[in-house]
């Protein structure tokens, strides 16, 4: 997959993942890894750190666990318009695929 489509794509399943629940940073990564194992840490912090910054996710604190303070991320209104409208592009792409491949 090419890299810009992989990481609108990747961009799209962690708002999915935020909008399901509110988990930390490593969570997040678990869930990704699971489906995209190629895909390295630093990539998906990077698309969590321009969800931020961009106010598609909040973070907050989680209380204080064996380690540091965790970070949880929790999707907010523009986020979840973000997420709407990447979905509906993903279902208007996989359907014009779909229709393309079959008719060939």
């Amino acid at each position: 997959m090419d890299g810009q489509m992989k990481k609108g794509v990747l961009e799209m399943c962690i708002l999915c993942i935020i909008s399901r629940d509110s988990p930390y940073g490593y969570e997040i990564t678990k869930r990704i890894r699971s489906f995209f194992p190629d895909v390295n840490d630093s990539t998906i912090y990077g698309i969590l750190r321009r969800l931020r910054s961009d106010n598609s996710v909040e973070v907050f604190h989680g209380e204080e666990s064996n380690g540091p303070v965790r970070k949880y991320y929790k999707i907010t209104q523009k986020g979840e318009q973000v997420l709407l409208s990447a979905l509906e592009s993903w279902q208007n792409i996989a359907k014009a695929v779909a229709e393309i491949c079959i008719m060939e």
